[in-house]
């Protein structure tokens, strides 16, 4: 039951001491010249439907809305100590920070998401999503949100209202049409001074380079 699940950080977990032990070979190997990533951390609601299941916690939001911000809540208090303890096994000697996109930052970032927000409206993106983003946003130094699928597009304008937030990467997703048809996401995200994270072929890249404005 939702009652009964409870959300934790746990720094002596299996993965986390592989991790850290896999940190300290590489700053053992490398001293500081190679940069640590990392790990893929997921997304606040995310971690919640991993541990409720995606179709129950979608009936959980009309039948126990309290619980399920109540698991936010806990989940991201989790997800934020992780960070923090395993950014603090690395810090020292690592050259600066990245995860799994490659982006390079002198200072904690991150790539944020929500994939599960695919599967709701505005209303509800805005209670249970959007303000673990913005704190997510607000506690790391440089953020990107992962905009991933059409069906995120809804809430692109709530993202962009963030101000905390620096970036967007726009992931159409398989089957649908390349970068150039998705101008217009692109020049909204530009107008709202937000940069742009692109990841296309060069001819495509090319298309955009031309049409999108300069910016950030």
């Amino acid at each position: 039951p939702i009652d009964q699940i409870h959300i934790h950080y746990d720094p002596e977990n299996k993965w986390v001491r592989l991790i850290k032990d896999i940190y300290r070979a590489g700053n053992e190997r490398w001293g500081g010249q190679v940069l640590l990533g990392m790990p893929d951390l997921g997304g606040i609601m995310d971690v919640v439907a991993s541990f409720r299941e995606s179709e129950q916690l979608l009936l959980d939001l009309y039948d126990a809305p309290e619980e399920v911000l109540r698991l936010c809540k806990e989940a991201h208090a989790a997800w934020m100590e992780a960070y923090r303890d395993l950014r603090a096994a690395v810090d020292g000697v690592n050259p600066g920070y990245g995860d799994w996109s490659g982006i390079y930052s002198k200072t904690p970032s991150y790539i944020l998401q929500c994939d599960f927000c695919y599967m709701l409206g505005n209303p509800m993106f805005r209670e249970f999503v959007l303000p673990d983003l913005v704190q997510g946003c607000r506690e790391l130094d440089h953020t990107v949100y992962h905009l991933d699928g059409i069906g995120e597009l809804n809430h692109l304008d709530d993202i962009l209202a963030i101000p905390e937030l620096n970036a967007v990467q726009w992931v159409y997703g398989d089957g649908q049409p390349t970068a150039p048809h998705w101008l217009d996401v692109y020049k909204k995200i530009a107008a709202a001074d937000k940069s742009l994270y692109i990841y296309c072929d060069r001819p495509d890249f090319e298309v955009l380079y031309r049409e999108i404005p300069d910016g950030r």
